[in-house]
């Protein structure tokens, strides 16, 4: 049975990590094993602990429905989460790694370098292991705080695992960078995205403590959204409203040659990358509409 790692910034409080957790051990897809920060690492990026020991302790979590789950507890970074399974928690190298639910969405390069879920996921993919990094909206009124808030988040997070596991990533693809909107329906579109600039225009705050000395707060204010980030996951996301699926590849140099060998294998990986992902857009549709067949039942309608 293949074996995945799950990891998030979060901890192991996070109803969205619980959710995804439970869903996982009920699709049965492979053994489960949860490594996870002892407190929340949020915007932690990939960083990891060299200036101080780590401690591991484990702790059993109460999932929801019965179910519950052995998690190992890290006090470092998510980045140190992943070597830590690696390097002696996990008796085998896992097949898939998964970071996430995160509590908030993680879209825009600006997040790829900053977010803690998309570095779990990346230190999977730099110790050779396909991976996955999920996150979702969080609404501005309230946080929820249960797993069931996030139960189709979690099927529909888990049915993507359960596809790498299947197909394996398309050739040149490191790892799926996936955003979910809070509220999913068998209507929410899919959509296949490229990454957008920045979501924030951040500022700084300057105030004074008690004996006069300034200190600093980072504050951030959201830009407009407009027709020139159609088929970005900021977009897709903010405007859309759509589960975004982010294909990301980690190599960044700039390629100073660049020949026509070059230009027709390109082009075969990205036409094959669409094909294998448009599979995966189907397949998520399909299981949307089953989602809202049992949500709704037979010859009730939709309030």
């Amino acid at each position: 049975m293949p074996s995945i790692l799950v990891t998030n910034d979060d901890g192991v409080n996070s109803p969205a990590l619980r959710s995804l957790w439970r869903a996982l051990l009920d699709k049965e897809i492979g053994e489960v094993t949860c490594v996870v920060p002892e407190r929340e690492m949020s915007a932690a990026g990939k960083g990891v602990t060299l200036h101080k020991p780590l401690r591991v302790r484990e702790i059993y979590a109460k999932l929801g429905r019965g179910k519950y789950g052995k998690a190992y507890l890290v006090s470092g970074t998510p980045g140190d989460c992943v070597m830590i399974a690696l390097g002696e928690i996990m008796a085998d190298k896992p097949d898939l790694v998964v970071s996430g639910i995160n509590m908030g969405d993680n879209i825009t390069v600006d997040n790829l370098f900053t977010s803690g879920t998309i570095a779990g996921a990346i230190q999977g993919v730099l110790n050779g292991i396909p991976a996955v990094a999920f996150s979702a909206e969080i609404p501005e009124t309230h946080k929820p705080t249960t797993p069931e808030a996030f139960s189709i988040h979690g099927r529909v997070a888990a049915e993507i695992a359960a596809w790498i596991l299947e197909n394996g990533l398309p050739e040149g693809v490191d790892l799926l960078n996936v955003n979910f909107p809070f509220r999913i329906s068998d209507d929410t579109p899919v959509r296949l995205t490229r990454l957008g600039w920045t979501k924030f225009e951040n500022y700084i705050l300057e105030r004074l403590d008690p004996r006069g000395k300034p200190y600093y707060w980072i504050g951030s204010n959201p830009l407009s959204v407009g027709e020139r980030e159609r088929g970005t996951d900021l977009y897709a996301l903010m405007v859309e409203r759509a589960i975004s699926i982010t294909p990301v590849r980690l190599q960044a140099t700039f390629p100073l040659k660049f020949g026509d060998r070059d230009c027709e294998l390109m082009k075969k990986r990205s036409a094959e990358a669409n094909r294998k992902l448009q599979e995966l857009v189907r397949r998520l549709k399909a299981l949307l509409g089953e989602i809202a067949k049992v949500r709704v039942p037979k010859g009730r309608g939709r309030d």
